[in-house]
């Protein structure tokens, strides 16, 4: 009969219910894991250009490889050395406590305090200085530890995650749009593909902004005759591969040290460094920059970014953007 109402078509209902069941569960094993695998995913997305150069040279196999060890050398590199001096700084500061607070004291002296206020702060700071090592420090310690070899083990998984996400994903996606009934193929495998272009613009384009952050940091630091600038421009690079808030994680230590020499020049370097380091950047060029790679609105890049750091931390930071993408990539995808 023309007038009788076509039934959904049962097989998919259960398929759908059962990869949804199945994503469920593989997102319940690998949540402690899944910082590393989100970060994989966003390497993979930075190194697929390199890849797509090479690859006819090279192979798939070797195309894949040498990508990822171009993205993730380097970022290795300036992860583990900067852990290093973080860790070299800590350690001085607890071993020449008396220095440490000569230069408390120095620097309240020229920032203008009485001394009143200074001889008061003086005698206070050795018991504040003792109870914060010994209380704070050595809890924190084991915490810190714990992290650390966290992050580290999710750095690993990460660097594998990119590698196979290139070596295998194209297969992978191929493989499975035969499990659905021939009449969806065509359209699920433009709908990946329009996902595919809108991920590998969010976060080439959020890679490319970092690496011109980290060379617009070179001079700022150079300016301020801080040390180890070659170092500070890597870190504010990494800083910036995580959008919003991490910049504050290399300004503030930079901006505490200045201050121990001169208090106004710290006022004029976090200054500076917010408007030209932070709100120029992260505010108004990444969101419009990163929103014409991968055509998502640069008001949802910059709402995803803060909503999903303030929510989930790191894996918030690149879970809420790739949701966003997907979301973008299905109107468009409608739309076109």
């Amino acid at each position: 009969m023309s007038g009788e109402v076509k039934r959904p078509d049962k097989w998919l209902i259960v398929l759908i219910a059962a990869i949804l069941a199945l994503l469920v569960l593989t997102f319940y094993f690998l949540t402690p894991l899944l910082d590393g695998i989100l970060m994989g995913i966003v390497f993979a997305y930075v190194a697929k250009p390199i890849k797509r150069r090479i690859e006819k040279k090279t192979g798939n196999l070797f195309s894949s490889f040498i990508s990822t060890l171009i993205i993730l050398i380097p970022v290795s590199i300036l992860l583990f050395y900067g852990i290093f001096q973080g860790i070299v700084q800590a350690v001085n500061i607890l071993t020449h406590q008396s220095q440490f607070q000569a230069q408390i004291i120095h620097a309240l002296k020229e920032a203008g305090l009485s001394d009143e206020y200074i001889s008061q702060i003086e005698a206070l700071l050795p018991h504040l200085i003792s109870f914060i090592s010994k209380n704070i420090l050595q809890v924190s310690a084991i915490n810190l530890t714990f992290r650390l070899i966290i992050f580290i083990m999710n750095f690993l998984i990460s660097s594998i995650v990119c590698f196979y996400v290139l070596l295998d994903a194209d297969k992978f996606v191929s493989q499975s749009v035969r499990i659905l009934p021939e009449q969806y193929r065509e359209g699920f495998s433009k709908f990946v593909e329009e996902v595919d272009e809108v991920f590998l613009g969010l976060w080439f384009g959020n890679f490319a902004v970092a690496v011109l952050i980290g060379i617009a940091s070179i001079p700022f630091f150079l300016a301020f005759k801080i040390p180890y600038t070659a170092l500070l421009s890597g870190l504010i690079f990494l800083a910036a591969l995580i959008p919003v808030f991490a910049e504050w994680m290399v300004l503030i230590p930079v901006t505490i040290y200045l201050a121990l020499q001169n208090v106004y020049t710290a006022m004029w370097f976090i200054s500076l460094g917010f408007i030209f380091l932070y709100l120029i950047p992260e505010i108004i060029l990444r969101p419009h920059f990163v929103g014409y790679t991968s055509r998502v609105h640069p008001l949802l890049i910059l709402l995803s970014f803060l909503g999903g750091g303030l929510v989930g931390g790191v894996t918030g930071f690149f879970l809420a953007p790739m949701l966003v993408a997907v979301g973008t990539a299905l109107y468009n995808y409608h739309t076109s």
